[in-house]
């Protein structure tokens, strides 16, 4: 556990994307992996998980925290994602091939993984216009939850069908959307159809602080009557996707269907959006499944190995403090081995009188929150009811020797 160190003083201490596209033939690519809000890389907590104190205007407490991070925490949840209308009829054999393939091989190359198997039809707006008709079931379908059974995962790519569809466009922003958010309903509103939301309610199971990882497989362009291009942008925000296209770009999932919403080439402009965090393959049927495992693995990055543990203010009112994050551990706080733990210090400035409530987090450690509360007293309202802890060595030191003075003195006026 960490422990807490209060050192008062009397003065105030100074204040201190792109996406990428890549098509059959391409040989080498990058991706720049990025710890984004939202994005936890392993689980773990902060010690102490609370601290409150009163501070007069002025005065600075230094807070010990320690950071712990969990062995086998670094957690990499992958969907299959596929379009199952009549159209993918000359290629879902190619997407449970390579599928097959991706799980072999992320099952190897990620050692706490699990995997997920999910599908899409006609979007909602295609089976009614009402909110809470049957369409909102239909479009998409979990077939496998979250699991380490490999079997199972196997099971629902070989259940994937190529049937149905009333038109061209399908439920892609809406199957999206479904999977990230285990099924949550669209309401107020996230399509282009006014008054027209509505959700499956089938979910995932994506684990707190997993990376979510999305393979999506298509043919066509998406309905933006239940979610529109811009919302399924936001929606997806915080997760890994790529978009595997069944033709070249500027087709397929990568066309341009406005549907009301907004304009663009679909897939594309969503890895735009996303940036370092997804990636597109066109004509994914001739890319070599290892390039596609090789840019999963630079989406998720470093997130089995190692983590940068830092502190940051995550949300509260702090206007009236001055705040700073000290690593003080000699092992430092860089390429810390998931497992382990790293030491710092918070260091708060009282500036202005009011009451504080504000947490502290370790970014890209989920679960690792810890709260303060901090009151601010003029000078004038007296003494804070702070109690300092133990004094540093030199200040020990000095306190004895001003004792020794004092008894002297008192000793003298006696004689």
């Amino acid at each position: 556990m960490g422990l807490t160190m209060l050192f008062l003083q009397n003065r105030p201490t100074p204040r201190r994307n792109r996406g990428l596209a890549l098509t059959a033939g391409v040989v080498s690519f990058s991706v720049i992996s990025a710890v984004l809000p939202g994005s936890a890389k392993a689980v773990g907590s902060i010690a102490p998980s609370s601290f409150s104190t009163s501070l007069n205007v002025g005065e600075m407490v230094t807070v010990a925290k320690e950071v712990f991070t969990e062995a086998g925490s670094a957690l990499v949840d992958i969907l299959f994602l596929a379009d199952n209308t009549g159209s993918m009829g000359g290629v879902i054999n190619s997407v449970k091939t390579t599928s097959a393939s991706l799980l072999s091989q992320l099952n190897t190359t990620f050692s706490d993984a699990r995997f997920a198997v999910a599908r899409y039809f006609g979007d909602p707006s295609e089976f009614g216009s009402t909110a809470g008709n049957p369409g909102f079931d239909i479009a998409y379908d979990v077939l496998t939850p979250l699991t380490d059974s490999t079997d199972s995962v196997t099971s629902g790519i070989n259940s994937w069908i190529a049937s149905g569809g009333g038109d061209g466009p399908e439920a892609n922003f809406y199957a999206l959307q479904q999977a990230v958010s285990n099924g949550a309903s669209t309401c107020p509103g996230l399509g282009s159809q006014a008054g027209f939301c509505g959700g499956s309610g089938e979910a995932i199971g994506w684990r707190p602080g997993a990376s979510k990882v999305v393979l999506w497989f298509g043919d066509a362009t998406s309905h933006q009557n239940t979610v529109t291009l811009d919302n399924v942008k936001t929606a997806l925000s915080g997760s890994k996707v790529v978009a595997l296209n069944s033709t070249g770009a500027g087709g397929g999932i990568d066309g341009n269907f406005q549907d009301g919403g907004q304009a663009g080439n679909q897939a594309s402009s969503i890895v735009t959006a996303l940036g370092s965090d997804a990636a597109i393959f066109n004509n994914f049927a001739s890319v070599p499944p290892d390039n596609i495992v090789t840019t999963i693995t630079e989406l998720v990055g470093d997130v089995t190995d190692t983590i940068d543990l830092s502190l940051a203010v995550g949300s509260g009112d702090t206007s009236g403090l001055d705040i700073a994050f000290t690593c003080t551990d000699p092992l430092g706080c860089d390429d810390v081995t998931l497992g382990d733990s790293r030491t710092f210090d918070m260091k708060i400035t009282a500036l202005t009188p009011g009451t504080y409530d504000f947490t502290v987090i370790a970014p890209g450690v989920a679960g690792a929150v810890e709260t303060d509360s901090i009151t601010v007293r003029d000078r004038d309202e007296g003494p804070t009811d702070t109690v300092p802890g133990p004094l540093p060595l030199l200040g020990v030191g000095a306190g004895f020797a001003w004792s020794r003075r004092l008894r002297n003195r008192i000793r003298t006026s006696q004689g």
